[in-house]
């Protein structure tokens, strides 16, 4: 297969789409890397908090894009419980628009190439519009031994028209959810961030209980700060 064809990794993606958020949000946010051994143990690769705002995504990366004109993805049983099952101090929900899936529709160095905008391009799932689903099953109807669900997102090709909402179909048992343009993240994060919170309210802004919340997530996942 062609270099140009490959499929992108994840952590291309990721840098890419941080770096951008940070100059659409302005140039203020500020990352933190961990090390091999904390990535392993803690979930995330990257992460940065000013002010209350906290939005914590987990990045996907795909290059199969179907007949359909849907790009596929997985997403694994167990990590999608454990972010839905995440709760506020106290109890409660997860605040909506904090927690994304993001599902970039750039997958390939060729792709990229042509559309460079990874922001503008990548589709992002609330995980608190996501429904209980059951464990993840074959055609045949057993369990998939992966434990991954297939998502298929619509559209899956770059150039995305942020005035458009796409949706994600999550598998075996069809759930459409909704999905925004990376665009709009910037705009909830610029407008929304101070007041959002996050942060504070699972945490009590105790570092050590941000750390455990971390455990939910693998790795590249990373978080995402107000400017305010």
């Amino acid at each position: 297969m062609p270099w140009g064809y490959k499929r992108l990794s994840e952590k291309t993606l990721e840098l890419n789409f941080a770096s951008q958020l940070n100059h659409a949000c302005g140039g203020n946010l500020l990352w933190f890397g961990l090390t091999q051994m904390q990535e392993a143990a803690q979930g995330f690769d990257i992460a940065t908090r000013i002010g209350k705002g906290l939005f914590i995504v987990q990045m996907k990366a795909s290059a199969n894009v179907l007949k359909s004109g849907e790009r596929q993805f997985k997403v694994p049983h167990d990590q999608l419980e454990n972010l839905r099952k995440l709760t506020v101090q106290g109890g409660g929900t997860i605040p909506n628009e904090c927690i994304y899936y993001a599902f970039p529709v750039i997958g390939t160095p060729a792709e990229l190439s042509s559309h460079p905008d990874v922001l503008a391009n990548t589709w992002l799932c609330d995980v608190a519009d996501i429904p209980a689903l059951g464990a993840p099953t074959t055609s045949s109807g057993n369990l998939r031994q992966d434990g991954n669900h297939y998502v298929n997102v619509c559209p899956g090709s770059a150039p995305l028209n942020s005035s458009q909402p796409g949706t994600a179909t999550f598998h075996s048992d069809p759930v459409e959810v909704e999905v925004i343009n990376g665009e709009k993240l910037t705009y909830s994060i610029t407008r929304d961030g101070a007041s959002r919170g996050l942060l504070e309210v699972m945490t009590d802004n105790q570092f050590r209980a941000f750390w455990k919340l971390c455990q939910h997530f693998r790795r590249k996942a990373f978080a995402v700060a107000s400017i305010k």
